[in-house]
């Protein structure tokens, strides 16, 4: 998930430094003659260069450093202290904080800049390891939204992917144990191992298995046991099979109804930790319904007071109009109870059944 508008807000607050530093100086000047103060409001000057630089850009701070400085020389001529040496002193002083102010503003700006490139590569990246998830596959519809922990990351430890098959769709959402660019590696690993072994098996377990294979054979972090808990789901027409590899369960909403878990069956290991596979539980939906797979970056997400996010909650997100909708509506719930940006990875994937060619009504 993008925030959008938080680049342009950023240039808005930017184009503010010169005039801000402008009306301080005017400001100062203002006081200082009012006050008959003998040119002792002089130094307040060198707060302007540095409030340009602080947002501005370096050829802007200059412009606002060259103002500050000659205010400051010009406010020797009111209190007739022009050339003594209390007020070669001030001047002094606003030039070197002046200076000061250019070299920060070229550091902020190079700096950002260099965060802008590493964010373009991270963006270019999160394309690479987590595709675009179309919107529609048969009577399927699928909509998938991402946030990263790390602000400005774009990826982590949560995954996802969208299998289409001949006759199905194959879906994974997973959480990886672990943080940073291991967990990162880890991710890509399953979701690369996911899109070829959930086109050539034949069973949801075989998928499974496969992953457990992938995973066992990563390097031991320094930590603890590397695995990653996963839901596996696929889908055929009214069919649904289910696997959760120690992960909840995808959430169903149907029209006009209370949002609930699909089946109650208990999770089987995460994957990496061997051992034989139960079979995937077998479910139907109609016509209209909602399946909300997600990762514990949902129901993990806490208020100030400790407080879990409540599913409960996600009853209206759901029933929005459009799958882009109820994901954002199903984010500002997220960000409402937590207060603010959640502290855990989150990855959705929403998908609802649609009328098939045939004009099927549901049951």
């Amino acid at each position: 998930m993008t925030e959008p508008g938080r680049s342009a807000d950023s240039g808005h607050r930017s184009w503010l430094g010169l005039p801000a530093a402008l009306a301080l100086i005017a400001v100062v000047l203002l006081v200082d003659v009012a006050a008959a103060a003998h040119a002792v409001l002089i130094g307040f000057l060198a707060l302007a260069p540095l409030l340009a630089a602080a947002v501005d850009t370096p050829r802007r701070t200059a412009v606002a450093s060259a103002a500050a400085t000659a205010a400051a020389v010009l406010a020797g001529l009111p209190s007739q202290t022009l050339g003594s040496l209390d007020h070669v002193l001030r001047v002094a002083v606003v030039i070197a904080v002046s200076v000061a102010a250019l070299y920060v503003a070229r550091a902020r700006t190079s700096r950002e800049e260099r965060i802008r490139r590493m964010s373009e590569i991270v963006r270019v990246t999160q394309k690479a390891i987590l595709r675009e998830v179309p919107p529609r596959i048969g009577d399927v519809a699928l909509g998938a939204r991402y946030v990263s922990a790390q602000r400005g990351a774009g990826v982590g430890g949560d995954l996802y992917e969208v299998v289409p098959g001949p006759d199905r769709v194959r879906v994974i959402i997973g959480d990886v144990c672990g943080k940073g660019l291991p967990a990162v590696q880890l991710a890509s690993a399953v979701i690369g191992a996911f899109r070829q072994s959930a086109i050539v098996r034949d069973r949801l377990e075989e998928v499974a298995t496969d992953l457990d294979a992938l995973v066992a054979r990563e390097p031991r972090p320094a930590y603890g046991v590397t695995f990653v808990t996963a839901v596996l789901l696929e889908v055929r027409g009214p069919d649904l099979w289910v696997m959760s590899c120690g992960h909840p369960v995808p959430l169903r909403h149907r029209p006009g109804r209370t949002s609930v878990p699909l089946g109650e069956q208990e999770p089987d290991r995460p994957l990496g930790l061997g051992g034989r596979r139960t079979p995937p539980a077998r479910h139907t939906w109609s016509t209209g319904d909602r399946l909300l797979l997600y990762t514990d970056g949902l129901i993990e997400a806490r208020d100030h007071a400790g407080r879990f996010f409540p599913l409960r909650l996600l009853d209206r997100p759901l029933s929005a109009p459009s799958l882009p909708k109820a994901l954002d509506a199903i984010w500002r719930a997220v960000r409402t109870h937590v207060g603010g940006e959640p502290r855990d990875d989150l990855a959705l994937l929403l998908i609802e059944r649609l009328p098939d060619a045939g004009g099927d009504a549901g049951r």
